[in-house]
């Protein structure tokens, strides 16, 4: 049954004690961890970038894990898949940062969490599961639809190019999508965050609260373009993208629709060129 159709939870107010602690035990690791990153990068730039590359991978490794903790409710045991998590997602980062084949190691980030996901009830429930091939489709040509509306809108209006300059590079932050970005957007704001709200309101106010949230995500994120053309039109594609992301799960129970939806979106994205 449709989370859409499910009665208010009077019974789930407020979060657990033990999830609160959860996240605040994951932000003290994550936050010190995220500050060394940005630290080596601002000491020397002979890193080649491994000090961003530690940074970035740390948040990511703290999406991933937040969302870990609001799936489950923060049970027992859960120190021990959330670290295996993080150091998977840090070491994937860092990795892709060492060679032309390095992204291919963000690859390892998905198939940690399906691994980590098996056979646990409480991560299906936020529809971490397979879909069938007609919302896989709709998810995929939603994005794609999307992400074609950017790229005329962009080139039209704001001066930007369509063009790919290096398929490496390309194909390098594509892969950095599939198993981190688009990942932990899909993984924590629409299926921990989303599902958790919706059990308590109704679609709306969660599509709503949840996408807010992920588009915050991406405004702090230091590689958006600084313009202020450039961010409002990331609040308003992403914010597509969010919503759609939110129908699309509760239409189809997965997220995977909004996930090929989200990946279909920033394989236009990154066509971009000033």
């Amino acid at each position: 049954m449709l989370l859409l159709s499910a009665p208010f939870d009077a019974a789930a107010v407020r979060p657990p004690r033990a999830l609160v602690g959860g996240c605040g035990q994951v932000l003290l690791v994550v936050g010190p961890v995220a500050a060394l990153g940005v630290a080596l990068e601002g000491v020397d730039p002979a890193w080649g970038g491994l000090g961003h590359a530690l940074a970035a991978g740390s948040l990511q490794a703290g999406l991933l894990a937040i969302g870990w903790l609001v799936a489950t409710g923060a049970g027992r045991g859960w120190r021990a898949p959330v670290s295996r998590l993080g150091i998977t997602t840090v070491g994937a980062t860092l990795i892709a940062r060492l060679g032309q084949w390095g992204p291919l190691a963000f690859v390892l980030i998905p198939l940690m969490l399906i691994r980590e996901a098996r056979g646990r009830v409480a991560i299906g429930a936020v529809g971490f599961c397979g879909a069938r091939p007609i919302h896989a489709l709709t998810g995929t040509v939603a994005g794609g639809f999307i992400g074609a509306h950017l790229l005329v809108t962009a080139s039209l209006t704001l001066g930007y190019h369509v063009h790919v300059s290096s398929l490496t590079v390309y194909l390098g932050a594509l892969a950095y999508d599939v198993g981190a970005n688009v990942l932990s957007a899909e993984w924590l704001f629409r299926g921990a965050l989303f599902t958790a709200v919706w059990r308590r309101s109704a679609f709306w106010p969660a599509a709503t609260a949840t996408t807010a949230l992920a588009i915050l995500r991406y405004l702090l994120d230091p590689a958006l373009p600084t313009a202020a053309e450039a961010r409002a039109g990331a609040v308003f594609y992403l914010g597509l993208v969010g919503l759609t992301a939110c129908a699309l799960r509760a239409w189809s129970g997965s997220l995977l629709p909004g996930y090929l939806a989200g990946l279909a979106f920033f394989a236009a994205y990154r066509m971009l060129t000033p």
